[in-house]
């Protein structure tokens, strides 16, 4: 069963969506994407000499008449489109808890691959964890494989420590085709790291796109003044400091910095990123913030 959010109505507005692309792709199959082969789609791409042999309903009258030689109008073949969904299953992602942070992030990922789904191309789900063996998914295609990503995300539990690079590069090990690539995650570690992890997607030529899921608690912190004992979610430790609003206001100024930076290095990369907080609507967010920062078409 698919969790809440994902009414008949919710499916039903997601079918009416289409991944952008910033890249041509290469697909196994036609689609509804552009890829750099030449093919006999409607979209017109070039135009060369003509050759015998070639097919004549293909030749450019008009240029012909005005330049009495021959052109064959090239088109460019429209293909299927592979995505990639790497989702943040780390400790942190269970701050402050799994129903707040986690699942949430999860039903992001479950919305985008119903969108890909719908449109018959296909989607891998990469959870992202300091693991020998990477979770990965097989790809899926159809409507009805949708059970499937959700069965999967529904099973994992996040746990322990993640630099994003590394743990992104074994996954990038079982990558052959082009294609997109959406990070899910809070980016809640060196702004380094978030950029080699990104960087390291780009030199596979993937058209790449950024969510940060953070939650409420994580950006506006309710905890009272006093002494406060915190879980490090990454590794089980417990932090001891003196909470006060001028702690809170460093925290939270230290936060916007990171999170400006990751932005910043999103916008210099031509990567579409967006910030989801947790308490926002599901559909709110999928279907009027996504769109707006140019994800969907």
């Amino acid at each position: 069963m698919l969790p809440a959010p994902f009414t008949s109505e919710f499916l039903s507005r997601l079918e009416c969506l289409r991944l952008r692309t910033r890249r041509e792709v290469l697909g196994g199959r036609p689609g509804s994407y552009s890829s750099p082969r030449r093919g006999t789609s409607l979209e017109f791409a070039d135009y060369r000499s003509y050759t015998p042999g070639d097919d004549i309903r293909y030749l450019d009258w008009g240029i012909f008449a005005r330049t009495d030689r021959l052109y064959v109008k090239l088109f460019r073949e429209e293909v299927d489109l592979f995505v990639y969904l790497f989702i943040d299953a780390s400790g942190s992602m269970v701050f402050p808890s799994i129903r707040e942070k986690f699942s949430p992030a999860c039903h992001v990922a479950l919305a985008l691959a119903y969108v890909v789904l719908a449109n018959h191309d296909h989607v891998k789900l990469h959870l992202l964890q300091e693991n020998p063996t990477p979770v990965v998914s097989p790809f899926f295609r159809g409507r009805h494989r949708i059970m499937d990503c959700a069965d999967i995300l529904s099973s994992f539990t996040p746990r322990g420590p993640i630099d994003l690079a590394p743990a992104l590069g074994e996954h990038l090990k079982r990558v052959r085709r082009p294609g997109k690539a959406i990070v899910l995650s809070d980016f809640l570690m060196p702004t380094s790291s978030c950029q080699q992890g990104l960087n390291l997607l780009r030199a596979f030529n993937l058209d790449i796109s950024v969510i940060q899921v953070l939650s409420r608690q994580e950006l506006d912190p309710s905890f009272p003044d006093g002494n406060l004992v915190v879980g490090e979610p990454e590794s089980d430790e417990e932090i001891r400091l003196q909470w006060s609003a001028d702690i809170r206001r460093k925290y939270q100024e230290r936060l916007e910095h990171h999170n400006r930076q990751l932005r910043s290095f999103c916008h210099q990369e031509g990567i579409h990123s967006s910030l989801y907080v947790t308490d926002q609507e599901l559909s709110e967010f999928v279907l009027q913030t996504l769109p707006s920062i140019g994800l969907f078409r």
